[in-house]
């Protein structure tokens, strides 16, 4: 199954340049954890347990101290806005027409 992770962080309530430093160190522990990059997703052909129990290892092992400093210490929980997981096969991308409106017109 191929099963997608959601991350965004919360740009509202922290300095952009912390969450642009942050989210750096999560986008590389998730491709370097197996997951693909997409943008704000990641996905890995794996079951729905195994896909957030590592993508929980990979926010668990992320030092915010060693990335901000000190004094600018965030609790990374604090920081997202949305994390969540999906079975990824149930996505359709709108982008692209409906099946239903394809014809196939021989000449």
């Amino acid at each position: 199954m191929l099963f997608a992770i959601v991350i965004n962080l919360d740009y509202t309530a922290f300095p952009q340049d912390h969450c642009r430093r942050v989210w750096a160190a999560i986008r590389d522990a998730m491709v370097e954890a197996g997951f693909r990059h997409e943008g704000r997703l990641f996905t890995i052909q794996a079951g729905a347990d195994e896909a957030c129990a590592r993508a929980w290892e990979v926010l668990e092992s992320i030092d915010t101290t060693a990335i901000l400093g000190a004094e600018a210490r965030r609790d990374l929980c604090s920081m997202l806005k949305e994390f969540y997981g999906y079975d990824h096969s149930q996505a359709r991308n709108l982008l692209l027409p409906p099946t239903t409106g394809i014809e196939v017109a021989e000449d």
